[in-house]
């Protein structure tokens, strides 16, 4: 009954790695046209108003597992070792298999729900969770749909609204049924004309997270809006302040003293070009469980923030929930004499199969932990600090800020648009006093890195960090 409760209030989705879509390719897409099965285990990402499984472990039939005939079908053995294994982990079972001749999103024939019903039977009476099925099509488009019990202690099924490939691109499959793609309304004719109207069809329909709306992400969320983006969550704690209205985009006199969200909320509004806007906002750090949770409902995040444990939390989301995050930093340093003596700011996508924030230095992990205990925002601990010290660095000017937020959109459009060459940026890097910009690959996470060692452990390793009524202050 708690699984009907949560299904009857939040979509569904599923979500892989690039490596573990190569690999059931490979297997599932047979040379001979025939079809193929495969079982995996899956963990659940709940967000607010979503949940998704995400599929860990692939669990390759062995010799006798299987019986391909045109048609494929499994044996008893193969189901209860991959039962065993799933109780033994915790994790969910899924069931994937091909249909060969197949396009687009797939539906199900009776044979596939008669297979999939008693698959369920299995799977829920050994581990207690649902049970996915998931189908490939010949094109390579993925559909997937969750069983449960219902009221009556009937089995049910959900499809899901889309499944998602994420590593270095992020690759969405959409259920037109669930999640009809917006189309253009004609203010966004020589936007969709870059990267064609299929591929409109789909960028869209993401859902897009910006975290922290000052200086750069106010400006996010100006040329998201303008874009056609149609579905925004918004994450932010902090109120408009007299020393900001020389960096916020769209701010102004009227508006300090009000929440930023309610703010950049209002200026979305205004600038979108969609036809069907949704807007989510929490007055929340993301490290507040109803902010984290908001933010698993993305597929893909933008960290606009400027302190170290948001960061951390990001990081850790990225990997372990298989949602992208753009970030980007300004570092600015004077002289004695007070003078500019640098200002870099850097850009950089991270997702499973590149380097995490913390291997790219984006935030060191000994601020994060001064950041939990409040001395952050204590003035006496920072005026204490050495006058080069990289926590005091924190001027900044609107061209600087509206660069970054130009940069990390371009970010977004390489990493779900086929419009770049090689497939992604690297670590981009902007010298100001010298206009160079530089790009970097050479950067890769060390081996026991926390981050990219849990790809895809969703739920499983989350930790509150505070109660729901408290929060850092601003």
């Amino acid at each position: 009954m708690e699984y009907l409760k949560i299904f009857k209030q939040k979509s569904f989705s599923c979500a892989l790695s690039e490596p573990i879509d190569e690999t059931l390719k490979l297997h599932l897409l047979r040379e001979d046209g025939q079809e193929d099965l495969t079982f995996a285990l899956w963990i659940p990402s709940e967000g607010k108003n979503r949940f998704t499984a995400i599929i860990k472990e692939v669990i390759f039939p062995e010799k006798g597992d299987r019986n391909v005939h045109g048609n494929v079908s499994y044996n008893y053995e193969y189901l209860l070792r991959v039962c065993r294994t799933a109780l033994k982990k915790g994790y969910g079972v899924a069931l994937l298999h091909s249909h060969p001749i197949s396009f687009g999103w797939q539906g199900m024939s009776d044979d596939d729900k008669s297979t999939e019903m008693k698959t369920f039977v299995n799977a829920f009476s050994t581990t207690e969770l649902p049970f996915v099925g998931m189908t490939l099509g010949n094109d390579g488009y993925w559909s997937s749909r969750i069983w449960y019990y219902g009221e009556d202690e009937d089995i049910i099924y959900k499809w899901s609204e889309s499944v998602k490939v994420v590593g270095k691109k992020l690759q969405p499959f959409f259920n037109d049924k669930i999640l009809p793609a917006t189309k253009p309304n004609g203010q966004t004719i020589r936007t969709v004309n870059v990267w064609g109207e299929e591929q409109n069809d789909d960028i869209t329909r993401l859902r897009v997270g910006v975290i922290g709306l000052g200086s750069v992400g106010s400006v996010v969320c100006e040329m998201l809006a303008r874009m056609g983006i149609s579905k925004f969550v918004l994450i932010d704690y902090d109120t408009v302040k007299k020393h900001n209205l020389d960096r916020l985009c769209g701010v102004f006199k009227d508006d300090i003293g009000e929440r930023k969200i309610d703010v950049i909320k209002r200026n979305i509004e205004k600038s979108s070009t969609s036809n069907n806007l949704e807007i989510e906002i929490a007055d929340k750090h993301i490290a507040n469980e109803v902010a984290y949770r908001l933010s698993l409902d993305c597929d893909v995040l933008f960290s606009c923030v400027d302190k170290p444990w948001g960061r951390y939390i990001l990081n850790h989301i990225a990997y372990a929930h298989l949602i992208p995050v753009i970030d980007g930093g300004i570092s600015i340093e004077f002289d004695d004499n007070k003078k500019l003596n640098f200002a870099d700011w850097t850009v950089h996508t991270v997702s499973p199969g590149r380097p995490c924030l913390h291997c790219l230095n984006a935030y060191h992990s000994s601020d994060v932990e001064l950041e939990k205990q409040g001395l952050l925002e204590d003035t006496s601990y920072i005026q204490g600090l050495p006058d080069n010290h990289h926590l005091k660095n924190r001027e900044n000017i609107s061209p600087f800020s509206f660069n970054l937020a130009s940069m990390e959109v371009l970010h977004f459009m390489a990493l779900v648009a086929n419009l770049v060459e090689p497939e992604y940026y690297g670590e981009q890097k902007y010298r100001f006093k010298h206009g160079f910009l530089s790009r970097n690959y050479d950067v890769e996470c060390e081996k026991n890195c926390d981050f990219t060692n849990h790809v895809g452990v969703g739920d499983s390793i989350f930790e509150l960090f505070f109660s729901e009524n408290e929060e850092p202050k601003s």
